[in-house]
């Protein structure tokens, strides 16, 4: 919360200065109360901007946010490691609600840990009978997003602005469904 509200005063504080640069401006005007009227949308919502991202599953698949956004679909991200007991926990989960919702909303893991090669995920994803799109080691994506530890879920709205991130949690089958819920209405 704290963050946003940083990031808020420090968007508001650049406005300002924008602003007083181009006074008198009549295109820069135009364009400055388009900007102020969008910062006063997302401040309304408390809600972060998603980094792009694109990223390749462990079957050669392609998944960015980029096309999610263009598909006008919200994206859930599922944070792991191929070594994390509270992982292992939540893939049974997932891999009981994907199926309910893999064409509404795009769905991707990806490992924290560079370690997690492609045969290191396709191993794991053989012996734990996982159906869902993995990705081998890829820490880029969770440093953007901001995000400290395996275990985390990220949703994305269709707008690419980020509803929840639930930080090191194993979550049940109902809670997952639920997240997924949350991004469709």
């Amino acid at each position: 919360m704290f963050k946003i509200i940083k990031i808020s005063t420090l968007s508001l504080m650049a406005l300002f200065l924008f602003s007083a640069c181009n006074f008198g401006n009549s295109e820069s005007s135009e364009k400055q109360e388009e900007i102020v009227k969008q910062v006063k949308e997302d401040e309304s919502n408390n809600l972060r901007k998603a980094p792009q991202f694109e990223v390749t599953t462990i079957d050669d698949q392609e998944i960015s946010l980029e096309q999610s956004l263009a598909d006008n679909k919200p994206m859930m991200i599922y944070f792991t490691a191929s070594w994390c007991p509270m992982c292992a926990k939540n893939w049974p989960a997932i891999s009981e609600v994907y199926p309910e919702y893999k064409d509404r909303i795009n769905f991707v893991t990806i490992s924290i840990d560079p370690t997690d090669d492609k045969k290191v995920m396709t191993k794991l994803a053989e012996e734990k009978n996982l159906d869902f799109p993995l990705v081998k080691g890829t820490p880029q994506v969770m440093i953007d997003f901001g995000v400290d530890s395996q275990a985390t879920t990220v949703g994305i709205n269709e707008k690419g602005y980020v509803e929840f991130q639930k930080d090191k949690t194993v979550l049940t089958t109902e809670e997952y469904r639920d997240l997924f819920e949350q991004l469709l209405n």
